[in-house]
């Protein structure tokens, strides 16, 4: 039966979905809001640890902004309102962030030091490892500290000669780390790890545990007298109504920028610029991974990376702060490439991805645009985001890099295809818009994930990232969540006094 003390978590993502887990785990009352309604269904065919078929059957991801950024590129944004939202779609990357990507920013300015550091993370890394069945390798390489491996991977003895050479350099080379599960399986969704299928669907059946779908929220009450949070407004979205919940405490992870287009929506005479936006730095320091897609081909083979590898980034010291790039080198788009990947055939061919980063500034920043609304009567978003000249060549020089890498390696190479634009918004990693800080100047949350301004109000998506690293985010943010909903079930236990 849900009570009084019940939680309202926003958005069923890996980090909403971790932090209902985690609440429900603990004893919490918690009601979970989902937009979507169709449950996740696809198909996955893994065999040797390979994905040799993946197919989404739910709503596809959806592209929510049709603005221009300043110099012409309409930057894209992707999101699937949908249980599971973007895991039903992601690759299951989850390297760990380093400890220096926590502070390297501060080298700049303080307003770029996380209020969090690699020590906090890390037991709810290693928590939310075990709930991915993370198959990675178990030894730390430069650069990227090793996770803790249900399945154990490793890269392909050739592949260590190319490896050995990224080690001269100050990089490491490793195999990607992956939410993959078991080496073989059959199952109706199309990833290994969906939050929904692993995480929320377990929940429901627990008397403590309640998933509304369809319910679309449109804005948190917030009562001055009191100065916390009283209730969240959603829609309905079968029936085209509007109900009203109570609750203790807010946990919001709608995915970066409907998090933050949800805080603006929910302005209120003590807060008219957006809930909690004392310091008026709502949806600034946008931040997002520049991405690159690229084909060479060498004149010497190599085994078919199956799971892809990874190379790390380039020595903190040898950089500029917030500007590096890492690489992922995989099979060519094909289903005979993955099928040839169980053989023990090599390949000249290789497709690689590379992450890029970018240093927030207020100058990059979404706000709710002045004429055009959402399906809701709301305002849409506006995207103002586009990459400094610094960050191009910082893309395009990775290309060189990783050739000149390979060639002192004994791998000789070249170029097959490379995109003609990098566009804001095309890895589907936006974040920053509802940063972490220990001061209220350079940021709306503490280092517990709440609100300096409303303490019973936490953000867990990617929007609290202070700085982003060119790794992928999903594992950071959910052990964000995890360790944000610990601490909440604490300040819960104590009657809802919150203590820093």
């Amino acid at each position: 039966m849900i009570g009084a003390g019940t939680v309202i978590v926003i958005g069923s993502g890996p980090s909403g979905a971790m932090a209902a887990y985690e609440l429900v785990r603990q004893g919490s009352d918690v009601i979970l809001l989902e937009s979507g309604a169709t449950l996740p269904q696809g198909m996955l065919v893994r065999l040797m640890g390979r994905n040799l078929f993946r197919r989404t059957y739910t709503e596809r991801m959806e592209d929510g902004n049709a603005h221009a950024s300043a110099d012409g590129v309409s930057p894209e944004w992707w999101y699937d309102l949908s249980p599971g939202g973007l895991s039903n779609h992601w690759t299951g990357a989850v390297p760990r962030f380093a400890p220096e990507d926590f502070h390297e920013g501060e080298r700049l300015h303080e307003r770029y030091r996380w209020p969090v550091s690699y020590g906090d993370l890390l037991p709810y890394y290693a928590q939310v490892e075990r709930l991915l069945s993370l198959s990675s390798d178990s030894k730390d390489v430069p650069n990227l500290p090793a996770g803790q491996p249900v399945y154990r991977r490793s890269l392909s003895p050739d592949w260590e000669s190319v490896a050995a050479q990224a080690t001269c350099r100050g990089q490491g080379m490793t195999v990607l780390p992956l939410a993959d599960g078991t080496p073989s399986m059959v199952v109706g969704r199309s990833t290994a790890f969906n939050s929904y299928t692993n995480l929320i669907a377990p929940l429901v059946g627990n008397p403590r545990f309640q998933l509304i779908t369809g319910a679309h929220a449109l804005s948190i009450e917030y009562s001055g007298s009191k100065r916390r949070v009283e209730a969240v407004v959603y829609a309905d979205k079968a029936t085209n109504t509007q109900h009203r919940l109570e609750a203790a405490a807010v946990v919001v992870a709608c995915g970066a920028l409907h998090s933050t287009k949800l805080l603006f929506d929910s302005a209120c005479p003590e807060f008219p610029d957006g809930l909690g936006n004392a310091s008026g730095i709502l949806g600034q320091y946008l931040h997002d991974h520049p991405r690159d897609w690229w084909t060479f081909e060498l004149e010497k083979p190599l085994s078919r990376p199956s799971p892809p590898v990874y190379l790390t980034r380039l020595p903190y010291h040898a950089s500029p702060p917030l500007l590096a790039t890492s690489w992922t080198i995989g099979l060519m788009p094909s289903t005979g490439e993955k099928i040839l990947s169980l053989t023990p055939m090599k390949t000249h061919r290789f497709a690689a991805q590379v992450f890029g980063t970018m240093v927030p500034t207020e100058r990059h920043h979404v706000q709710p645009d002045a004429a055009l609304k959402d399906s809701f009567g709301r305002p849409k978003l506006s995207i103002c985001l586009q990459y400094d000249d610094s960050v191009v060549k910082n893309m395009i020089s990775a290309r060189d890099h990783l050739l000149s890498l390979m060639a002192d390696a004994g791998y000789r190479g070249a170029l097959t295809r490379t995109p003609t634009r990098i566009t804001p918004g095309s890895s589907v990693h936006y974040g920053g818009t509802i940063r972490m800080h220990r001061s209220p100047r350079y940021g709306m949350l503490d280092s517990w994930n709440r609100l300096h301004e409303i303490s019973n109000l936490l953000v867990v998506d990617a929007s609290c990232f202070t700085t982003g690293a060119e790794k992928n985010p999903t594992l950071t943010a959910m052990a964000l969540a995890a360790r944000a909903a610990d601490r909440l079930v604490q300040d819960l236990s104590r009657g809802g006094t919150i203590e820093a």
